[in-house]
């Protein structure tokens, strides 16, 4: 909704204006520093690249395969930001097409074993009480977008030899899919922040795994477009459970 269609529902207060205010310049302050910092990374490595290419080719190696992951790590935040950008700009939309929630899963969790497997975690898909029909209606993209990004960070934030379960249920008018993990967990206080853009539990390790921090805003989106919520619960060291409430079609 844009501004002016927000004045024509009702006024706007001061403090709501300046509310809306500081939260763009929030944002434009975060988008500066989080763009600033890859490119800053890009243009050092380049020179390291240049000055070592013919004097130390394996060092220069070294920096080549620096400067390919900070390409990918601002090429996945440029394209975070514009997912991001165009589901804000959305409201709940009636979507036309019917999405086979469970099939979306299985095609996501297919990509991710091979990840699983590599950090010796276990993957696996379950279901909870009676047989459900997973369809609701939406737009398969976002949808998944949302389950890449929660399976994504619940692979990434668990140790090797631990578990994640993605678990498929039904509840009264509800499809709810369970994201639980055996990993490190969440801080009680910080679990009401954690779908703010750019907010990270741990920088330093967000940044060592490629996080750039929106993934679990663009999820919170794509529920919401969808009519739907998603909610956390986190124990430190023990591991978390993310829950997609989705309406059935």
């Amino acid at each position: 909704m844009t501004l002016e269609q927000h004045k024509s529902t009702r006024p706007v207060s001061p403090d709501e204006l300046q509310r809306v205010n500081k939260i763009r310049r929030d944002f434009v302050a975060n988008v500066s520093h989080e763009l600033k910092t890859p490119a800053t990374s890009l243009k050092l490595l380049a020179e390291s690249l240049e000055e070592t290419l013919d004097e130390d080719p394996v060092q220069a190696r070294l920096f080549a395969a620096q400067l390919k992951k900070e390409t990918e790590r601002l090429a996945q935040l440029i394209t975070d930001l514009l997912d991001l950008a165009r589901l804000e700009s959305q409201e709940r939309i009636d979507y036309p097409s019917i999405v086979d929630v469970r099939g979306v899963l299985m095609t996501v969790l297919s990509r991710m074993r091979r990840v699983a497997r590599k950090k010796e975690i276990t993957l696996q898909w379950k279901r909870f009480g009676k047989a459900a029909q997973y369809t609701v209606r939406g737009d398969e993209t976002q949808l998944t977008s949302m389950f890449t990004n929660l399976i994504d960070n619940a692979v990434k934030y668990t140790p090797p030899g631990g578990r994640v379960e993605v678990i498929g249920g039904s509840e009264d008018s509800e499809i709810v899919i369970r994201i639980a993990d055996t990993g490190i967990g969440i801080p009680e206080g910080k679990l009401s922040r954690i779908f703010e853009r750019f907010y990270r539990v741990d920088r330093a390790r967000s940044k060592a795994t490629g996080g750039t921090g929106l993934g679990l805003s663009i999820v919170r989106h794509v529920a919401e477009n969808h009519g739907g919520r998603v909610t956390v619960e986190s124990t430190p060291g023990e591991g978390s459970t993310f829950t997609v409430h989705l309406p059935r079609a």
